[in-house]
């Protein structure tokens, strides 16, 4: 339940962190744009490949997690049963929209457990890449934008001088 929580409210995050990413790449002029794309090829992860380690972290440790509950499960009652997360997780998400309800019980809480984490997992790593690759460009474009500004400024007091 947390983690849908956290998962819904870094995508909606996201939304303006992207807004206002896309405002400032468009106000760089094409110099500053190529070297914004060098900087970022040649020194930074790539977001795919950052939320495929995040899914996997998060997939480890979701398993290490319940390897833990079934082998204390199996030490106090001496069964292993894994039924659907709705019988694991009591307490839910719900918009108050009976359409998006209807779907969040048909394709989450109805699904398997370890499916259900899945589908947690993944909606837990396409979030949180969006939101700091979008944190990373803003944060490098005005710290680029610092450096060129300095960079101009003392071009113009060389050839005043």
């Amino acid at each position: 339940m947390v983690f849908h929580a956290i998962g819904v409210w870094l995508l909606v995050a996201a939304v303006p962190l992207w807004i206002y990413r896309w405002y400032v790449y468009s106000r760089l002029d094409a110099r500053e744009r190529r070297v914004f794309t060098r900087i970022v090829k040649r020194r930074h992860e790539n977001a795919y490949a950052f939320a495929l380690q995040m899914f996997g972290f998060l997939i480890a440790l979701a398993t290490a997690v319940i390897l833990l509950v079934l082998g204390l499960r199996y030490i106090k009652q001496g069964s292993l049963e894994l039924g659907a997360y709705r019988e694991t997780v009591r307490s839910r998400l719900y918009s108050g929209v009976d359409p998006i309800d209807r779907a969040l019980d048909a394709y989450h809480y109805d699904q398997f457990l370890p499916v259900a984490i899945l589908t947690t997992c993944a909606l837990l790593s396409v979030a949180f890449t969006l939101v700091a690759t979008a944190l990373r460009d803003i944060s490098m474009m005005s710290r680029l934008n610092k450096k060129l500004q300095g960079m101009k400024k003392r071009q113009t007091q060389a050839a005043a001088n």
